[in-house]
């Protein structure tokens, strides 16, 4: 699974958190995977659940490309470990 980033203001930002809250979603991202399913007009688009994997992992499978150089896997990691999905 591919993920995405947006950027929003502020004012939109507390409007979503609103309707997940009011709609009964999970999270913000299945908010938009559901705008995204009315969208494209069908209930049959599949999306996994993202699974977060220990970030050493992540970090190990980018070097085993030697697509990137060391500062970007530094950068995305940082990045990884600031995101819902690693804060502590």
């Amino acid at each position: 699974m591919s993920t995405i980033t947006i950027s929003l203001p502020s004012h939109i930002a507390k409007q979503i958190d609103s309707e997940v809250k009011k709609e009964g979603f999970s999270t913000r991202s299945e908010f938009v995977r559901s705008l995204i399913r009315k969208y494209f007009g069908s209930k049959e688009l599949i999306f996994e659940e993202f699974i977060p994997r220990p970030l050493e992992e992540i970090e190990q499978g980018f070097k085993k490309t030697g697509k990137y150089n060391e500062r970007f896997i530094k950068n995305m990691v940082s990045g990884l470990s600031k995101s819902s999905f690693y804060e502590h």
